[in-house]
């Protein structure tokens, strides 16, 4: 049984390690900012390699500008079910799209068609099929016309710009063929991993943050050393007024930004920008890395501090999971629509928050992201618990470890509402999974194998964030948390640069634990069943005695009893899951209370079975 277990687990493993590819794509973008039309203007060259086993005859291209263009596109469609109708009725003077495409490969035009359903996905049909191992040179000029940034990402605030998903892109192709999605608000990405030569010329008085590092280029460093000088006075001294309508220069600047093992750039620019700039250590390789944050005037108060989030924030996550790779690591204050923040590689945006530890919470979290959405860059489109659940997992770690009593919930709420609603009266650990035991109480939670767009807009936030982070959580409690950090070391040791899948997931993480465990993967991910233990009695003395427990729940996840005094919990023993009713073996007599959920770790769906008194 055990021989037939561990091949079970471990040969999906090593199948895959040997059918598994991806292709690679390395770029050369040259663009240049118009910002008095709030266009961009670009050439780009892509050196794109098949390492698949499949001759390709076509290549997909996202073209995610056009996403913005008109009230047909998926992005359109998506904002009005969601009940957001800002887009529906704006003017087309404030929407987007992009055009002068011309296609050609190793010099020679093809031919490009849309997609029959999304303007913002073309393919280009190429002259001579692509063998496996070969690689051939796509480039095309384009031409965005940005949106406003009060529909999502992409998008400009008068002379305020946000650059993400601005350029023509080739979709994944994998072991399951081709994957051109549309763009959208609530569902991400997935794009292939390679290189970026990103030249951007820009009127000489905007700053510029871009993801990766900025080459040889003195007087820009000069710039940029005079800004962070001035900036660091300011936070001593106080910042200026506001100084949104400094006036473009007439002279131009060209700066080039480089960055490898990435799959995406983004860049920011604003005339007005201050800059701060730190540095982080990292414990197990001794790495230095560069951190830098980007702000306004009006924001000044909250991110003069900001910069010391993002080293903060590198150094458990790396502590947690792995080294952080990069040089450079950096935040930006934005005019995001999408949600509190994006992340981008090495770089991410924040929208506007209301105090120092939610602007912290944010920016822990889009950090975050550089080892899930970046490094483990797993089809968010398709599995989104991989990306933003985990990475919510450690966020919420990253916040209990600096604010003690901090939980999802009242985070989310004002102080006032909080505190009328009682949950003043609950620890951080009996509201824990408060959100995802509100859905399931209701019947209206949802799986979490679900694709990103099949999730209502609630659920999006309750499921594919807080459920899979509490599912996670319930994970390291049973396994001890060491144990868990060691299994999350090697899962992203091993799957650094890499498109892992759920099931890559589930064959390692059973074959750490050397088990198969359906608890978890089949009904905790991939259902709607509940956990509920109930706690029937107490008996016998001391290390004769016993609590016995009975699951009538759908799962037979680990279950642990806790003996509790007063507000405290004292002990806390774990037990594999079972069904039906079971005397677990437990110091009796030393506790005024014993509880099947005491420290808040179980997704239990009923709090009123899980104690007794003595």
């Amino acid at each position: 049984m055990i021989k037939s277990f561990l091949i079970a687990v471990f040969l999906p493993g090593t199948l895959c390690a040997q059918t598994y590819f991806q292709q690679e794509t390395d770029y050369k973008i040259q663009v240049k900012l118009d910002d008095v039309g709030h266009f961009l203007n670009g050439e780009e060259s892509i050196r794109y390699r098949n390492n698949s086993k499949e001759t390709l005859n076509e290549i997909w291209f996202h073209l995610w500008p056009n996403a913005y263009k008109n009230v047909e596109t998926a992005f359109a469609k998506q904002q009005l079910q969601n009940d957001n109708t800002k887009f529906q009725y704006a003017k087309d003077s404030l929407r987007g799209y992009i055009d002068n495409l011309d296609f050609k490969v190793n010099g020679e035009g093809v031919k490009m068609e849309y997609h029959i359903d999304h303007i913002d996905i073309a393919r280009i049909i190429l002259n001579k099929p692509l063998a496996p191992g070969e690689e051939i040179v796509i480039t095309t000029p384009f031409r965005v016309k940005i949106p406003s940034s009060q529909f999502s990402r992409l998008g400009h605030a008068g002379q305020q710009y946000q650059l993400c998903q601005w350029y023509p892109k080739p979709a994944v192709y994998d072991k399951t063929g081709w994957h051109p999605i549309p763009y959208l608000t609530q569902g991400e990405f997935y794009s292939e991993f390679g290189s970026f030569e990103v030249e951007i010329t820009i009127p000489e008085n905007y700053v510029v943050a871009a993801t990766g590092e900025l080459q040889s280029n003195p007087e820009e460093q000069a710039r940029i050393n005079k800004n962070i000088a001035e900036s660091e006075e300011f936070a001593k001294n106080g910042f200026p007024t506001d100084k949104s309508k400094t006036a473009s220069s007439s002279n131009w600047k060209t700066i080039t930004y480089k960055q490898d093992k990435v799959h995406d750039f983004a860049w920011f620019a604003d005339k007005n920008y201050h800059i701060m700039k730190s540095s982080v250590q990292l414990e197990r390789s001794g790495r230095t890395v560069d951190t830098y944050t980007y702000f306004s005037d009006k924001d000044a108060v909250l991110w003069k501090a900001a910069v010391n989030y993002i080293n903060e924030s590198v150094k458990y996550y790396s502590k947690w999971v792995g080294d952080y790779p990069y040089n450079v690591c950096k935040a930006v204050d934005g005019a995001l629509s999408a949600g509190a923040g994006m992340e981008y590689p090495t770089i991410t945006v924040v929208a506007a928050t209301g105090s120092a530890s939610s602007l912290e919470n944010v920016i822990a979290h889009e950090v975050g992201h550089n080892w899930f959405y970046g490094i483990l860059a797993s089809n968010e489109r398709d599995h989104p618990w991989m990306d933003e659940g985990t990475n919510s997992y450690y966020e919420n770690r990253y916040m209990t470890l600096k604010y003690p009593a901090h939980s999802f919930m009242t985070s989310i709420l004002p102080d006032g509402l909080s505190g009328s609603l009682g949950l003043g009266d609950f620890n951080p650990a009996q509201l824990k999974n408060l959100p995802d035991v509100f859905s399931q109480r209701r019947n209206f939670d949802q799986s979490l194998n679900l694709t990103a767009p099949e999730f209502t807009n609630v659920n999006y936030a309750l499921m594919v964030y807080m459920k899979t982070a509490s599912i996670l959580n319930y994970l390291a409690a049973s396994m001890g948390q060491e144990a868990f950090d060691k299994m999350m070391q090697s899962w992203y040791d091993q799957w650094s640069f890499k498109h892992p899948s759920p099931s890559d997931f589930k064959a390692h993480v059973e074959g750490f634990n050397k088990k198969e465990m359906p608890w978890l993967f089949v009904d905790l991910f991939a259902s709607r069943k509940r956990v509920d233990y109930k706690v029937c009695r107490a008996s016998g003395t001391g290390t004769d005695g016993y609590v016995k427990v009975k699951n009538i729940g759908q799962i037979e996840g680990p279950v642990s009893v806790s003996g509790i005094n007063g507000d405290s919990v004292i002990f806390t023993k774990w037990f594999e899951g079972f069904e039906g009713t079971k005397k677990l073996p437990f110091p009796v007599g030393l506790y005024q209370r014993y509880s099947v959920n005491g420290t808040g770790d179980i997704l239990d769906v009923n709090s009123k079975n899980d104690e007794i008194r003595a």
